[in-house]
């Protein structure tokens, strides 16, 4: 993998001859695996390489000038879940690879994304028609069609205009998670996002910056929300003098997925996870489970 930094030095020095393709040894076939290479590009160069072709070079622009962290990563592979590129990432905890999920509401035909970190567990469609406050007898679904210039297994926060409802486009609403903004807020770690069309792409910035961003572009569309909840069930038995507990989550909120990976002891851990992430639409996505 290589990374990309916007160089405040080099501002007013674009180098309109340097090609990802051709320099980037993550994308030329020589499949760097770690992250080895690190490129400083003046934002010009960084715009037009990641974020101009999309339309969304707002966001160098807010993380630039509020001298916030801001990265660009390339991978020598194309991933579409954030199991996959938690992997790739190496020590990545899936808690700081985020997702979008976008719905559609059959009430109105509009399109609905939750933005949070991967649990693990998906996303309780009923409870988030009541956190919407959609009206009506519909119905949310899995978005069929997505914004501009998003796949699925790419998708982000990171709307146009054009995207919007009130401007012709299908986006209602992008909800964040109150209970990450207030956790993410303190910690101030890197979160990985995907963006555009190109799965060996992702952008690293910090999740509640990125709410506050996205705040700031788009009042009226940008809301937060207690979307995490937790629920589960337990079975608890004893038996000569051990206990044994089982819990099966059907829903974690952030701070108890980040306990459940922060706990360490010894003993013997058995770990299995089908690794299918609920947008992996259409189905010629699933041969890359594999």
């Amino acid at each position: 993998m290589s990374i990309y930094l916007i160089d405040r030095e080099k501002c007013e020095s674009p180098e309109t001859d340097f090609s990802i393709e051709e320099n980037d040894p993550s994308l030329n076939g020589q499949a760097a695996l770690s992250l080895l290479y690190e490129f400083k590009l003046c934002k010009e160069d960084f715009n037009r390489l990641f974020l101009s072709r999309c339309g969304i070079d707002y966001i160098s622009k807010y993380f630039f000038s509020r001298k916030l962290d801001l990265r660009v990563l390339t991978h020598p592979v194309e991933t579409n879940t954030c199991f996959e590129k938690a992997k790739m990432l190496g020590s990545w905890d899936p808690l700081n690879v985020i997702k979008a999920f976008y719905f559609e509401y059959s009430g109105n035909n509009s399109l609905y994304a939750v933005v949070v970190p991967e649990t693990g567990c998906f996303i309780n469609r009923s409870r988030l028609k009541d956190i919407l406050c959609l009206p009506g007898n519909g119905y949310i679904k899995k978005a069929e069609l997505l914004p501009r210039n998003m796949s699925f297994g790419t998708c982000s926060p990171f709307i146009t205009n054009n995207d919007l409802k009130m401007n012709g486009g299908k986006v209602a609403k992008i909800v964040f998670d109150t209970e990450t903004l207030a956790v993410k807020k303190a910690d101030k770690t890197l979160d990985d996002f995907s963006f555009g069309l190109d799965h060996r792409m992702s952008i690293q910035m910090n999740y509640y910056n990125c709410f506050k961003m996205l705040k700031k572009m788009y009042p009226d569309v940008i809301a937060e929300a207690e979307i995490l909840a937790l629920s589960f069930k337990e079975k608890l038995s004893r038996a000569n003098g051990k206990i044994n507990i089982a819990y099966e989550f059907n829903s974690l909120n952030y701070r108890t997925a980040k306990f459940i990976n922060s706990i360490h002891g010894y003993g013997d851990v058995s770990i299995s996870n089908d690794y299918v992430d609920e947008l992996d639409l259409p189905e010629v996505l699933t041969h890359n489970r594999s």
